[in-house]
């Protein structure tokens, strides 16, 4: 167990299951959230080591939760992982957001999701 904590952050209740799941096959603590608010609850709550945030939210996108982040001590330390099915959304993500990294959803995106979060948070042996 690592011991380390991810805060996914997404509207899609399916993304939500399978990246604890996934995740949590490599002893991370998974939180997840399903809008702009409860992650920025949750964000203050947990402390997470990183986030994997959805870039379009049913209240919101990843902008206004990064800025509300970035503004709020602690939390504005926390990397962030922008993983969203809208490719044009990645430029954003980098400029407005500050993310760490892009991930594309689809169907090689687990793979690189975890690669991303793995630079973020090395391997423990």
């Amino acid at each position: 167990m690592t011991g380390r904590s991810i805060l996914v952050i997404d509207d899609e209740v399916v993304w939500h299951k399978l990246l604890k799941r996934f995740f949590g096959n490599f002893g991370y603590r998974v939180y997840a959230a399903a809008n702009c608010a409860k992650g920025i609850k949750l964000a203050g709550l947990h402390k997470p080591d990183c986030i994997i945030l959805d870039f379009h939210l049913t209240d919101g996108d990843a902008v206004s939760v990064c800025s509300v982040l970035r503004k709020n001590g602690d939390s504005g330390k926390i990397p962030v992982i922008i993983f969203s099915s809208d490719p044009a959304a990645e430029t954003e993500a980098y400029s407005r957001c500050g993310a760490e990294n892009f991930v594309l959803k689809g169907a090689a995106s687990l793979a690189a999701l975890r690669k991303a979060v793995e630079v973020i948070l090395p391997p423990t042996a």
